[in-house]
């Protein structure tokens, strides 16, 4: 008989070969195809386990084939939810039950639970929202710059043609100004550009001018014409009102005049007097009444004399109204176009020809002002607008002599409100106004009479310098001091609005999404903002997009190139439905992850234990507080990966998959990661398959990307992830050379399956949790069997003597101490340990091995 260090030697030598040589056998060939071939049909564990061609394969993948016949144990270990630690499947000693429920996608855990998104999508959705703002703010930021810089030096802008042909420009205009730039007319907008208002012949008064004066004038007449209605009646009204005051007063005159007569003949003092003053108090009133009645109808007759003289008699306004409708409503759906026209022709300084003058294209002023009107059109305030905001308001502050230079203008009444903290709907125009005129000095001026609930109030008005009666001299509105003071209370509050609304919209989001038990739920207008908040999140515009394409991008097949999203040749809606999941019925799926939440959980968990095993005391606490940490990063990560490049990008996650696998980062290169993770899993050729060392090819296993690189979606409601298929395939393949050696020579089986297992040993434990595992370690430091029969921490306490744990993860030493055991188990080998080895490994006649039996009854309880 061969020894077992040299049959071992061969087998391990070149064990691809060896594997090679298994998987081509006709069987194992036939077996691994049907395997291949139906997996993916089985959609639920019952069909699983009924399929007993499947089960039995998977089974004998994982070292299981002695559990075979227990269905309804099975059952329950593929049930299990790896992230309870409760959970049945954890609860059994044996890694073996919880590696194979970790390979399919049976367990009921609650995040495989059908939801419209998954809280790893949601904060990758709320992530892409940043980016995307962060991305627009900068492009508005550089827009600007340029717009201005292009606009207000000249040379940079030689005739209107090259302003228009620069999309740049154009686009940042029609913003500006609010014309759709998928359907404008060129020689139109060039026209308008070109021409000079105050000639009546240029293109724009041709063109435009002449509907837009009269459309103008017939709103102007009609106003005036229903204003005259109503002073033909007010006029009248108050007349009689002066006639009624007038008599009232004649009235009281003569009641004063005859108390005072009957006073002055002797009458009782202490009685008429206070009746002459009521009835003097009385008089007062009515002249005040009467003085405004008369104030108004002054001003409402001189009115009604001046719309007399030049509107058409009273007794033809209904038909003039009749007239002046059908002008204005043949005008009225283009009067905005009209306006923006007249904006344009007055704004631009281009000479007839195209050129520009001397001049520039534009004023200062008006670039000034088409800069606030493209700022008008965003969404929200953007960092470039608050710098704009700043320096406008600074200009104007130096120049201002009236307080309402700053509060007419509404750019410079928010940017008071918003720099001291008062930017809410219960303060206007005029609160702002009485702040700033208030005299400090005063106890009852507006700032110190409210501003003991108000501290802003006080804060405001300490800040600027104008006089009660709202004036101020040019330059002393505010100091150097108090102006910087104003300009860092604005540029630390500018967005302060924002980002409250922000995590309103977020809190909300969550909410409804709850809710949402299907697209159409989704789509429905009681989901209205947070469709909009998700589509604005990709960077789509809710108001440019119809909710049908939507709804077929939401519903689209990723895994299918020709299905409807492709289509659209748009990378946004591609990155819209990655966030949820949605099936082509438009029913809310479970989500589809780059790897299933079994593996993730069982990547945190190994990752932990490796990082912590073989410490003690205050070290392991350290170092078990931040491997939790770690691991946390990456279930939460993981879960948001969308494709292989994805995954490659990030090393720390890398390192922690590596770790978790007993693999030292530092001897993978990033090289050697993407050609494994490029790599064809089935293929045994392929470069993955190609390493000596197999946990590579099974952490790739674990994955669920498609050939492209992408999470594989197609997969969705399958027993296995296309990786796991192939890892389950290659750990058959292993499984077969491991028993076909043991039936040649038991030792060979040994020593490979504890090759295969040394990974796994984190304590002395482990070892005795397996009795193969200690029949290797009893055979190789020449141990008697009856060590068994010691108590359970003596015998743990023989292992860390003999054998140092830490050795195990080291390649070489691993060698030394299988080929040191292969010459022990030829030592001590004879027929009966040739037979004691081959029942451990489950070669025996059948029936459940002492090992099955053994890990049965280790079943931890509560």
């Amino acid at each position: 008989m061969v020894s077992t260090y040299l049959t071992f030697d061969l087998v391990n030598r070149d064990i691809l070969k060896s594997l090679k040589q298994i998987s081509g056998q006709t069987t194992v060939a036939n077996d691994t195809k049907y395997y291949q071939d139906n997996i993916g049909k089985v959609k639920t564990v019952d069909e699983f386990l009924d399929n007993y061609r499947l089960y039995s394969y998977a089974m004998t993948a994982h070292g299981l084939d002695e559990m075979i016949y227990a269905k309804a144990f099975m059952k329950q270990v593929l049930e299990s939810d790896l992230g309870d630690e409760n959970s049945f499947a954890n609860r059994l000693t044996d890694d073996r039950y919880k590696n194979f429920a970790a390979s399919f996608n049976f367990a009921s855990s609650a995040s495989d639970t059908a939801v419209a998104q998954s809280g790893g999508q949601m904060d990758e959705l709320f992530e892409t929202y940043d980016q995307t703002i962060a991305a627009q703010e900068e492009q508005i930021e550089d827009d600007t710059r340029y717009f201005k810089v292009m606009l207000s030096e000249t040379g940079n802008i030689k005739n209107v043609d090259e302003f228009l042909r620069n999309e740049r420009l154009r686009n940042y205009l029609f913003t500006a100004y609010g014309i759709d730039g998928r359907y404008y007319n060129y020689t139109a907008i060039r026209g308008v550009l070109v021409s000079d208002p105050n000639d009546p012949a240029s293109y724009y008064n041709t063109a435009y001018g002449g509907n837009l004066d009269q459309y103008n004038a017939a709103k102007t007449e009609d106003t005036e014409l229903t204003e005259r209605l109503s002073l033909n009646g007010t006029v009248p009204q108050l007349q009689n009102s002066i006639t009624l005051g007038q008599e009232k007063k004649a009235d009281l005159e003569s009641q004063i005049a005859a108390k005072q007569a009957e006073l002055d003949n002797g009458g009782d003092a202490a009685v008429l007097q206070p009746q002459i003053n009521d009835l003097q108090t009385q008089l007062t009133a009515t002249n005040n009444l009467l003085q405004e009645d008369q104030n108004k109808l002054t001003t409402q007759q001189t009115r009604l004399d001046e719309l007399n003289a030049r509107l058409v008699p009273v007794d033809q306004t209904a038909q003039r109204r009749a007239e002046l409708a059908e002008i204005i409503n043949g005008t009225k759906a283009d009067a905005a176009y009209l306006g923006v026209m007249k904006a344009l022709a007055e704004d631009f300084n281009f000479n007839a020809d195209g050129t520009v003058p001397v001049g520039g294209a534009v004023t200062e002023d008006k670039l000034e002002a088409i800069i606030a009107g493209f700022f008008n059109k965003q969404t929200r305030v953007t960092h470039a607008e608050a710098m704009f905001n700043q320096q406008l308001f600074e200009e104007k502050i130096a120049t201002a002599t009236n307080v309402t230079d700053i509060t007419s203008d509404p750019r410079l009444l928010k940017y008071i409100k918003v720099a001291f903290n008062l930017d809410k709907a219960t303060v206007v125009k005029s609160t702002i106004e009485q702040i700033l005129t208030s005299d400090l000095d005063d106890p009852n001026s507006y700032a110190n009479k409210f501003g003991a609930n108000n501290p802003q109030y006080l804060e405001l008005a300490k800040a600027f310098n104008f006089n009660t009666d709202g004036t101020v001299a040019a330059g002393d509105a505010q100091t150097t001091l108090q102006s910087s003071r104003t300009r860092d209370y604005y540029m630390s509050r500018w967005d302060d609005k924002q980002e409250s609304d922000y995590e309103k919209a977020v809190r909300f989001y969550k909410l409804d999404l709850a809710a949402v038990k299907s697209l159409n739920d989704f789509l429905s207008s009681d989901a209205q903002t947070s469709y909009e908040f998700a589509l604005t999140a990709v960077g789509i515009d809710p108001s440019s997009v119809s909710k049908l394409t939507v709804k077929n991008a939401l519903k689209s097949d990723l895994s299918d190139p020709n299905s409807y999203i492709y289509k659209l040749k748009d990378e946004r809606f591609l990155t819209l439905a990655r966030l949820f999941n949605f099936s082509k019925d438009g029913e809310v799926t479970a989500p589809v992850l780059a790897q299933s939440n079994s593996a993730i959980t069982n990547v945190a968990k190994d990752y932990i234990l490796r990082q912590t095993r073989f410490l003690e005391g205050d070290e392991l606490e350290a170092k078990k507080k931040k491997a939790q940490e770690e691991a946390k990063y990456y279930t939460d990560t993981i879960q948001r990966i969308d494709s292989r490049d994805e995954l490659l990008a990030d090393r720390k996650l890398l390192d922690i998959l590596l770790i978790s696998k007993g693999i030292d980062p530092a001897t993978i290169t990033n090289d050697v990661l993407n050609k494994a993770f490029n790599s064809d899993l089935s293929d045994p050729n392929s470069f993955v398959n190609s390493q000596p060392d197999k946990r590579l090819a099974q952490i790739v296993g674990t994955f669920n990307f498609d050939a492209k690189g992408d999470v594989d979606r197609s997969t969705a409601g399958r027993a296995q992830n296309g990786g796991e298929v192939a890892a389950t395939q290659s750990l058959y393949v292993r499984q077969l050379l491991e028993t076909q050696q043991g039936e040649e020579n038991a030792g060979v089986r040994l020593a490979l399956y504890f090759q295969r297992m040394a990974d796994t040993i984190t304590d002395p434990y482990v070892i005795l949790g397996d009795e193969a595992l200690m029949e290797f370690f009893r055979i190789t430091f020449s141990l008697p069997s009856e060590i068994g029969n010691m108590e359970v921490d003596q015998q743990a306490k023989l292992i860390e003597k003999k054998l140092d744990l830490k050795d195990l993860a080291d390649p070489e030493k691993l060698e030394k101490l299988v080929k040191r055991f292969t010459i022990m188990y030829d030592i001590e080998n004879d027929t009966s340990a040739t037979a004691s080895a081959a029942s451990i490994l489950g070669g025996g006649s059948g029936g459940i091995s002492a090992d099955t039996l053994w890990a049965l009854s280790q079943i931890r309880m509560g």
